[in-house]
């Protein structure tokens, strides 16, 4: 029988998408628990998640907060399929600059840029942080592996949070789907992220 995994998110475009991807590939079964927008500032979820925050993952008997982190702690108590590069592996470098590329640098600011274009935000928020990203984003793409993922051979949390920042990123209109391939492709393509729906609203 699977292990089961909850995901309190808001929907399919929220960052429960990481979370929900890994319980995918790993072969998990989630336990959808759906957060209604306003919600999250309320009891019981902040008894949850006293940040607030969306989203928030149950497994194991521990509750995790932190979308990045939480994708962590759980592909690393798996060795098979085993999603994560640890010390004194071969590209280890790679994995951990593609995580802190989007899960640090990059992220935030395009979740954003995002709530701003739903009317959440103040519009300045969005311009704010096109200007800064845009340039940056362009860079980075150019950096994508042209085969492969983006720590090499092996597909890994890292192309997890990789690929939820450059859906986010095509989706703004701040990077060309074009310039993104066709790294992107073996993203969207991958079974797991289907189950996920991870890319819906890219097609």
């Amino acid at each position: 029988m699977s292990e089961r995994i909850s995901i309190y998110g808001f929907g399919d475009i929220d960052r429960s998408g990481k979370l929900r991807w890994l319980a995918n590939e790993l072969g998990l079964e989630v336990d959808e628990q759906r957060v209604e927008l306003g919600a999250h500032f309320q009891k019981p979820y902040i008894d949850l998640n006293p940040l607030t925050q969306i989203p928030t993952a149950v497994f194991r008997g521990q509750t995790l907060i932190e979308s990045t982190a939480a994708c962590h702690i759980i592909a690393e108590s798996f060795d098979s399929p085993k999603l994560w590069i640890g010390r004194g592996e071969p590209d280890r470098d790679k994995y951990l600059f593609w995580l802190a590329a989007f899960g640090e640098n990059f992220e935030g600011r395009l979740v954003e840029c995002a709530v701003s274009r739903a009317g959440i935000l103040p519009p300045q928020y969005f311009e704010l942080h096109e200007k800064r990203m845009r340039p940056k984003l362009e860079t980075v793409a150019k950096m994508l592996p042209k085969d492969g993922f983006v720590a090499g051979a092996r597909f890994t949390i890292a192309d997890i949070v990789t690929g939820y920042g450059l859906r986010l990123a095509v989706r703004l209109g701040m990077l060309e789907r074009a310039s993104v391939e066709p790294y992107l492709s073996r993203l969207v393509d991958r079974p797991a992220a289907t189950a996920a729906r991870f890319f819906a609203s890219l097609k």
